[in-house]
């Protein structure tokens, strides 16, 4: 009989960053489908750059979360860099037009920065750090 080992189980704050960061693909699809009309619909040449970071955020989002369950401790600052991408592309087009307030940072990035402080916590780094079972 082979000897089974018993992966420990998934903390409930990574339970809830991987749902927030489904949500967010969820929505980064839809966003993507509707920015994909208005672009077919008017083939505008403005709404390109928003189609391109449409695209590139849902494929982004979507490898990361394929690779979840490796729990390599690359994965776990992948996943931080790409929210802390988000949030600098929020600022910037925020600045661009000239329309930086603090709820634009915060208010409007609320899951995001939750997603952040989720992966920072401790028990974040020891299950990211232990071997697959």
């Amino acid at each position: 009989m082979a000897n089974t080992v018993k992966a420990p189980a998934m903390p409930g704050t990574i339970k809830a960053a991987q749902f927030i960061i489904t949500l967010d693909a969820a929505f980064c699809l839809v966003g993507l489908a509707l920015t994909l009309v208005g672009f077919f619909s008017t083939f505008d040449s403005g709404i390109l750059p928003a189609l391109i970071y449409a695209a590139g955020r849902s494929a982004l989002l979507g490898w990361l979360l394929s690779r979840w369950s490796s729990r390599r401790r690359y994965l776990r600052w992948a996943i931080v860099a790409a929210q802390l991408l988000v949030i600098g592309a929020t600022v910037l087009d925020s600045a661009l037009f000239s329309t930086v307030t603090w709820k634009a940072i915060f208010g409007s990035q609320l899951l995001t920065w939750a997603v952040i402080v989720l992966l920072l916590l401790p028990s974040a780094g020891r299950w990211f750090n232990e071997p697959r079972a």
